[in-house]
């Protein structure tokens, strides 16, 4: 790629570019942006954007390197300072535009290399300009751990000198004029000190072997398939990814809806496109009148019958969204025939603004550019969303940060490496939020084979996280962390072999309220777990229903259904009286070889009516290739 770097004349750009070309890269030009002459600024500017002391030194950058030097002065100033950059012609991000409009021009540039570490403004607003040019920032640095990094540019021969002091603990008199490797001492101290530093790994090699799989238990092992007939309760012509259902509105804003699908058969003459843009018409004429936008989304749920459709999808979805698009899952499922996609989504907003309620400020991270972090979100897709204290995360797979490919190594790595992925987005998006933090998670898989290799990296990952606490408290922690479902699809984006989505909570997972029960029945069990946040903002619940000896003649589907959601609705009434979330989703993963699914929708639509009344959740239905163990049923339940 050809590669323009943004250049300060400090460290930070220079081992940019040093990362840019190590990554196969040519950086073809620099550039730079000055304080304008007529300021009386001429030094330094009181910017939010731009570090400008030593500018004086740039143009001999372009001597050393021998390529060219665009440069532009700053004329605006920080107007738009909020977390989300719009364009703001007297913003002082507006003369960076300009200046990289005018080098893609001359040079022909496809990327830019940015040396932001941490800072969310600066890397907010590149990517604006980036977006607006069709360019790909490359941001090699970006949330490396920074005692690594500070080590790591050392080795590497820059010689760093200290022109400028702006940092408690740091003297003029005795720091001005050093170089980097003779003040590491005091930044590594200082860091040690205060918990930060002034100058965050992530390799993307991992080692896997057999000690990172714990021994699977029976019920992981792939199950043969055993055909059931179910006597159906009624006979019905439903077809279950027709009906649009959604939750009620909770107290807190949320709203969940389901059932949006896009109905695509080429005979009759109508393209997929036209499907989608009907599909995303029908969501936001049902949100309008719930009062909600597409904008008031925070989570999508996609669901796809064929991944040789995704690009087509993608062109219709990326222009339902705005700048902050929502968190997104994407796999492919066995959908019924002539379906090109089903959606759901979680919604949120609150009607009316009260002085004794303290709205939830919706955060988000739409990391674009390229780095060593975590995979960039190049889709019309959030890494993450935070409402509150909860953070709804986007399906990870294992791509290599750095180039976006998959990693290679097979299953394991995968699992690893993607889970890696989610633990480094829950981090960023909240300082020493962990694994343990999760709530609820979701590992979609395309083998049944990879059923017990993802329950045993994620129960090594948890044993971990007890290790960093230190603490004989957690004695359990799977019990307070998340529940965990597993499910085999056809197909994953990237043909990825493993999928992670997990929502978590900024809270104490110490603190966390568990209920589980179990049910035994002549040919079925049915188990059931919830965990309630320690806040008491959010719950979630998983219920199991797994065949024990199936009888060679019908088995009624009536009894289990119905001891299923009553057995929901008592893990309801069980969470505390503190906590106020209402059931929003009803998330059945069915075996498609067994189940009649009409029947199974009007059957547990019925009883949830019957139990939950006007607090019924939206139920959505997702066939799939295979459950761990004997289940048929594995239901997630979100309440918030």
């Amino acid at each position: 790629m050809r590669v323009v770097a943004l250049i300060s004349g400090g460290k930070d750009s220079c081992y940019n570019m040093m990362q840019c070309v190590a990554a196969g890269h040519q950086i073809v030009a620099l550039a730079n942006l000055r304080p304008a002459e007529n300021t009386g600024q001429t030094d330094e500017l009181d910017s939010y954007m731009y570090q400008t002391v030593g500018h004086h030194a740039i143009a001999l950058y372009a001597d050393a390197l021998d390529l060219p030097l665009y440069r532009g002065f700053i004329k605006g100033t920080s107007v738009n300072t909020g977390r989300v950059y719009t364009t703001c012609q007297e913003d002082e991000v507006e003369d960076l535009y300009h200046l990289m409009k005018l080098v893609k021009d001359k040079e022909g540039v496809e990327g830019v290399s940015v040396g932001a570490i941490l800072s969310d403004y600066q890397r907010v607003r590149v990517e604006d300009v980036c977006r607006r040019l069709n360019l790909q920032p490359l941001a090699y640095l970006w949330r490396r751990k920074q005692e690594i990094l500070l080590k790591e540019i050392i080795s590497s021969n820059i010689q760093a000198i200290i022109i400028k002091v702006a940092a408690f603990g740091l003297d003029p008199d005795k720091h001005l004029g050093k170089t980097l490797d003779q003040m590491e001492p005091d930044l590594l101290e200082q860091g040690e000190s205060s918990g930060m530093f002034m100058v965050n790994s992530c390799s993307c090699e991992v080692s896997c072997d057999d000690d990172d799989i714990f021994p699977s238990s029976e019920d992981d092992e792939p199950q043969k398939n055993i055909l059931v007939l179910w006597k159906s309760l009624k006979h019905s012509t439903l077809d279950f990814t027709k009906t649009f259902g959604s939750s009620g509105k909770s107290p807190s804003g949320y709203q969940w809806f389901s059932g949006i699908t896009a109905h695509f058969l080429p005979s009759k003459g109508k393209n997929a496109q036209e499907a989608a843009r009907e599909a995303f018409s029908s969501l936001q004429a049902n949100m309008t009148s719930e009062g909600l936008k597409l904008k008031d989304i925070i989570l999508v749920h996609l669901y796809m019958k064929s991944m040789k459709d995704f690009n087509v999808i993608n062109s219709v979805y990326v222009t339902q969204f705005d700048l902050c698009p929502p968190a997104r899952v994407c796999v492919e499922t066995l959908l019924p025939d002539g379906v090109l996609f089903c959606i759901d989504c979680l919604a949120h907003k609150y009607d009316i603004a009260t002085d004794d309620v303290l709205h939830d400020e919706k955060l988000v991270m739409h990391v674009q550019s390229i780095s060593h972090w975590a995979p960039a979100s190049i889709g019309p897709y959030s890494q993450s969303i935070k409402v509150g204290d909860v953070l709804y995360c986007a399906g990870q797979i294992a791509l290599v940060p750095c180039t976006m490919q998959l990693v290679s190594g097979g299953i394991r790595t995968e699992a690893i490496v993607s889970l890696r992925h989610v633990e480094r987005v829950l981090e960023a998006m909240s300082q020493k939020t962990a694994l343990h933090h999760i709530i609820t998670a979701s590992c979609y898989v395309t083998d049944s084979k990879h059923i017990p290799i993802a329950h045993s990296i994620w129960q090594k990952k948890l044993r971990e996280c007890k290790k960093v606490e230190d603490s004989e408290m957690y004695h359990d922690v799977t019990t307070v962390c998340g529940l965990l479902a597993v499910v085999v699809i056809s197909h994953l984006p990237r043909d990825a072999a493993i999928e992670w989505h997990v929502v978590a909570v900024v809270d104490d997972p110490l603190q966390r309220k568990h209920f589980a029960v179990k049910m035994l029945s002549e040919g079925f069990q049915i188990e059931c777990e919830s965990v309630e946040s320690s806040s008491a903002s959010c719950a979630s619940i998983s219920i199991r229903l797994s065949l024990i000896s199936p009888s060679p003649s019908q088995l009624d589907l009536d009894g289990p259904l119905h001891d299923l959601v009553a057995m929901f609705r008592q893990a309801v009434e069980k969470l505390s009286e503190d906590c106020t979330a209402s059931p929003l989703s009803f998330r059945a993963f069915f075996k498609e070889d067994v189940f009649d699914a009409e029947t199974l929708q009007t059957g547990l639509q019925e009883y949830l009516e019957k139990y939950l009344g006007k607090k019924t959740p939206a139920l959505i239905l997702v066939p799939v290739v295979d459950l761990p163990g004997k289940e048929v049923i594995h239901i997630t339940c979100w309440l918030s």
